[in-house]
């Protein structure tokens, strides 16, 4: 009986280190050494790259690892792990916060991408990541993956400074450009077509034919991007395919040949391809924030739901953006008013919601994910097959977009 209460005593003393050495070494992973420019973290024990990094709530992915062996090239074994007891630099720059404003700080004018890095500063704060509020200690951290910052430390000012961009309509193909209006003059829009490459998104079926969403979303987009540069705006489709433009048969032939703007082929991987389009759309709207008075980001899609179930064209805006809930407002407000002309018996029971879709929630500028319709529906099927019908869309979208942003 004794032996049994000393053994008993002795795997519970052996418990108790065992769970005061979890505890330490989960609390020690979290410590960070703030210098005048950077923020480092000593590794421990079972502790990974992407381990580091979701600890200091940056993103979980290839560009902050890619950021972070960068900086810290040599301080890994010979497969690419952390060593035990290193100090690693971690993809946040510390910046001096000049008491006024994050934008006058960081020589920016974007007002969401600003909110972006409050809430960083605020969230590594309650974490006890950081201590104090950088207004108090004057200390502002600033992800690289936020401001796309070059992994060498270069100065923010400069990242505003890179190469052009230049918009390229190649993607329209022989269509002949009429400028219309300067009504969207000095904007720019940012175009993802749903889905492409790999990935033909909904399928519906009709007369023994299959419709591809990603085919009639694209054709959508092309249309309206045309539409919107002849009413003076520049557009980035940020979704290209190499052989179609603006297309006027019914039955749209699935090619999967769209690659990025960049050229980049589209990732087969679905989180790799959302990661892809959203990087564009954030590096180009940063790098363009003084060239332009408004950006705007607009995603098309057509939606798959059960057959008889007609849906009207809807809207989903990124939550807690007052800017792309009012955009989204102006577009429905548009459709209804539109069809109460085209079609004055029909009625239109559109929707505008928030909704936490990748791109809105990793975005910045003022965004709108449209919905065009039920791909499986019959009905609906007649929205996006027929040309005019897509011509029309196009036209109200651009109509409602000038609503919105375009001279008074």
């Amino acid at each position: 009986m004794l032996k049994n209460k000393i053994l008993f005593a002795l795997s519970t003393f052996l418990l108790v280190l065992i769970l005061q050495q979890i505890v330490w070494t989960q609390t020690s992973t979290v410590s960070a050494t703030v210098t005048p420019s950077t923020v480092t973290t000593v590794a421990n024990k079972g502790n990974g790259v992407l381990d580091l990094i979701g600890r200091f709530k940056l993103t979980r992915n290839m560009k902050n690892v890619e950021y972070f062996q960068k900086i810290n090239a040599g301080s890994f074994d010979r497969n690419g792990g952390l060593l035990l007891g290193n100090t690693y630099v971690l993809p946040i720059k510390v910046v001096k916060f000049d008491g006024k404003t994050i934008r006058s700080t960081l020589n920016i004018t974007d007002f969401d991408l600003a909110k972006r890095i409050e809430n960083y500063n605020i969230e590594v704060e309650q974490a006890k990541l950081k201590k104090g509020h950088y207004k108090n200690t004057k200390e502002l951290w600033v992800p690289f993956e936020i401001l796309l910052l070059d992994s060498n430390f270069a100065d923010i000012p400069k990242t505003q400074n890179r190469r052009e961009i230049k918009p390229d309509y190649s993607f329209l193909k022989d269509e002949k450009i009429n400028k219309t209006s300067k009504d969207l003059e000095g904007m720019a829009f940012y175009i993802i077509a749903g889905h492409g490459g790999p990935d033909p998104g909904a399928i519906g079926n009709r007369d023994g034919f299959e419709l591809h969403e990603h085919e009639y979303a694209y054709d959508v987009s092309a249309r309206l991007a045309k539409r919107l540069i002849e009413n003076g705006a520049d557009v980035y489709m940020i979704i290209q395919d190499p052989n179609d433009g603006i297309r006027d048969e019914q039955i749209l032939k699935n090619g999967g040949n769209e690659r990025m703007i960049n050229g980049d082929a589209i990732s087969p991987i679905q989180i790799e391809r959302l990661k892809q389009r959203t990087a564009i759309v954030n590096d180009y709207s940063q790098r363009n924030s003084n060239k332009y008075k408004h950006q705007a980001l607009i995603e098309i899609h057509v939606d798959s739901r059960v057959t008889d179930k007609r849906i009207d064209i809807f809207f989903y805006h990124r939550s807690g953006c007052a800017r792309s809930a009012k955009l989204n407002k102006d577009l429905l407000s548009t459709i209804e008013e539109k069809y109460k002309i085209a079609q004055p018996n029909r009625g239109y029971s559109g929707t505008v919601s928030a909704r936490d879709l990748y791109t809105l929630r990793n975005t910045t500028i003022p965004a709108t994910f449209i919905e065009l319709g039920n791909i499986q529906n019959p009905a609906d099927q007649i929205r996006i097959i027929q040309p005019n019908n897509r011509q029309a869309i196009a036209n109200w979208l651009c109509d409602g977009i000038i609503k919105h942003f375009g001279k008074k």
